[in-house]
């Protein structure tokens, strides 16, 4: 491969991306330099002495120089490099290689000790324009380490900068290759429904002219001693349906050999029937059980030996699907008497893996409103585009490749606008004024924009009642409650991708593994102000554990963290995955509870104390209790308070109030019933 189609292929804004976060964990200044000493992507911050010695003309000079010589040298060792440079400061030059392009990863600015910076700032600070006098306050800003640990992180940040690029490079460079790979492996499961011969055709020829981009293609069938159309596309299609081939020359070998084959002989072109006006024909055998059953015919187009593998395999798979369908019939896939939000709710609780939880949303939400199309559109952190993530009624591989802008479209409007629309009819509304398609049974549809606090993060649609009815207000109300939950649930997803990893560790608490503060502050405050905009209700508690203090004096604080780590186990295990579990401080924890009143939310916290004490194992020896229990304080806006100091405030008073009256229970604010 071309090192210009390398350069294509490695996706710049993803090095910025990894750039970013690397120099955020490893507190160095990171740049990325070409092979050629050409700068690619420059710090996110510099470090602050050496823009003073780039300052002066002197230094410029130096520092251009020696790292035009060091990039030089570490491309042609390809080895990680410390080297001392301008300043007697030390740089790393780490060189990250993917297939015919070299990256060179620097940083540093870095004293190996503050008397070898006070030397040089002695000795030649002048020279660089630096006064002898702000010596102390420059001792304040240098970075100093040892060799050991800068070369011990420059090889660290070469692993995860190598990792992330061959990752992201090997993505790119696959991306048709699996594109196809993913059309036949899904070929299967998009046919388990109810599907005719003729359906399987049309789909196949469809997946044809959208992803090879022939010209013209044709499945035959045998009929007598001839082959027909049975379905055609392109710029051939009605002439295609209009001839039949006849079964000999290459067709022959075809069917004897059970494998495809090319020709551009003008003289077996025409033998088979065919006019002048094809030039080129490619035939594929559809195989069932050791039988051609049907050949597929591409016309007037090139197709390299990869596509024609490909296409291969998919004809194989056509077979196997038509194995299947002898073999099963007809598969009713539709769910029935579903309870409208409690079994979609039950059904999204489990699911965690971002794929499942998109198919079961959109399998969801055409259930509950009796629709035979739906689609998730999602956009993801730093992409500038919508794409499809799950779709039903909608042949999704043929949506692979759709990228819609906010504000492009219906979705991207609804998407910018944050507000949903319901239409009756798409060719008479004034909104949108587009023509219906074809392969849509009726002009009604909704969509509805997907919100996870202030943020949109996606658009659902919605179309073709099973009916043939429009959709009606109460099905937009059943959706929008709906979905209200799934962007919970879509939200708590992204922490189980690997995607997300980096931004997980910046809101964990590393003891227990639950959110930490921080987190649990921006969550409080986006419920907050959903609640107000919604008028909706959620439930706070506060959370502490009874005579920690003494465990930790008896046991110690390793026993102490201990017990920590499998209370906050078993508390995830007891709330509901619409809930924000988080460690609130020391022996504290404190749980959201979005779009829940006082009784559930004392329910939820019951079983939480209950679990708690039950399931915590009794290892201690010193501790002079025989369980160790919780207290639990509950307090639900908007009744116990409309801001975030009054909601918290009260959460404690009734904590405290549960620690006063004997601890091991929970007590609900303002509700002198409720407490156990």
């Amino acid at each position: 491969m071309s090192r210009n189609v390398s350069l294509e292929i490695i996706d710049i804004n993803a090095i910025s991306s990894i750039q970013a976060s690397l120099s955020h964990l490893s507190g160095l200044s990171l740049s990325v330099y070409g092979e050629n000493g050409n700068l690619v992507l420059p710090p996110v911050s510099e470090d602050k002495f050496l823009s003073a010695i780039k300052a002066s003309q002197k230094g410029q000079d130096e520092y251009n120089d020696f790292l035009k010589r060091s990039i030089e040298k570490v491309v042609h060792r390809r080895d990680v490099s410390i080297v001392k440079g301008p300043a007697a400061q030390y740089y790393f030059f780490i060189p990250v290689c993917m297939n015919n392009v070299t990256f060179v990863i620097t940083g540093g600015g870095i004293f190996f000790s503050t008397k070898e910076f006070e030397d040089f700032y002695i000795k030649d600070g002048e020279s660089y324009g630096l006064p002898l006098p702000q010596l102390k306050s420059w001792s304040q800003e240098i970075f100093v380490s040892d060799y050991v640990a800068i070369h011990e992180a420059s090889r660290y940040l070469q692993f995860l900068f190598n990792l992330f690029l061959k990752c992201g490079y090997e993505n790119s460079l696959n991306e048709k290759k699996y594109r196809l790979t993913k059309t036949i492996l899904s070929l299967i499961s998009n046919i388990e429904l109810d599907k005719k011969a003729d359906e399987v055709y049309e789909l196949l020829v469809d997946v044809l002219l959208f992803l090879f981009n022939v010209d013209s293609v044709s499945v035959m069938v045998k009929d007598n001693e001839l082959f027909r159309s049975q379905r055609a596309g392109g710029r051939l299609k009605e002439y295609l349906y209009t001839v039949h081939l006849k079964a000999t020359g290459v067709i022959t070998e075809v069917l004897e050999k059970q494998r495809p084959l090319r020709s551009e002989v003008m003289m077996e072109i025409l033998k088979l029937g065919l006019s002048d006006e094809v030039t080129s024909i490619y035939l594929f055998p559809i195989v069932l059980k050791n039988r051609v059953i049907g050949l597929l015919g591409i016309f007037n187009s090139p197709i390299t030996q990869e596509d024609a593998d490909v296409i291969f395999d998919l004809c194989r798979i056509i077979g196997f699907v038509f194995r299947l369908l002898d073999l099963q019939g007809i598969y009713d896939r539709r769910v029935k008497n579903i309870h409208v939000l409690d079994m979609a709710t039950t059904r999204l609780n489990p699911v965690k893996e971002p794929e499942m939880l998109y198919d079961a949303i959109v399998d969801l939400s055409v259930h509950l409103v009796g629709a035979e199309r739906g689609s998730l559109m999602l956009i993801e952190d730093g992409a500038l585009y919508l794409t499809i993530k799950a779709a039903r009624g909608i042949n999704k591989l043929l949506l692979k490749e759709i990228r819609i802008k906010p504000g492009e479209g219906i979705a991207g409007k609804v998407f910018k606008e944050g507000v949903p629309l319901i239409v009756d009819d798409i060719e008479s509304n004034i909104k949108v004024l587009i023509k219906r398609r074809p392969n849509y049974k009726t002009s009604s549809f909704i969509s509805i924009p997907l919100k996870a606090g202030e943020k949109t993060i996606g658009v659902f649609n919605i179309s073709d009642k099973v009916t043939g009815e429009v959709f009606s207000e109460e099905d937009m109300v059943i959706l929008q409650s709906f979905l209200s939950y799934a962007s919970i649930a879509l939200e708590r997803s992204m922490y189980y991708s690997l995607a997300g990893h980096l931004r997980e560790l910046s809101i964990t608490d590393a003891l227990t593994g639950l959110f930490n503060r921080r987190y649990f502050e921006d969550r409080f405050f986006e419920e907050l102000q959903r609640s107000k905009r919604h008028n909706l209700s959620f439930s706070l508690a506060m959370i502490d554990i009874d005579d920690f203090k003494l465990f930790n004096d008896t046991e110690g604080h390793l026993a102490g963290d201990e017990v920590l780590k499998n209370i906050a186990n078993i508390a995830k295990d007891s709330v509901r995955v619409i809930d924000v579990l988080a460690r609130f401080g020391g022996e504290e924890f404190a749980v959201i509870m979005p779009q829940t009143e006082k009784e559930e939310a004392f329910l939820v916290a019951e079983r939480m104390r209950e679990s708690i004490k039950e399931q915590l194992l009794h290892t201690w020896k010193l501790f002079p209790k025989e369980n160790i229990t919780i207290t639990i304080g509950v307090a639900a806006f908007p009744s116990d308070g409309r801001d975030r100091s009054e909601l918290i405030r009260n959460a404690d008073r009734a904590l405290y109030k549960g620690k006063m009256e004997g601890k091991d229970k929970t007590v609900v604010w303002g509700s002198p019933v409720r407490q156990s």
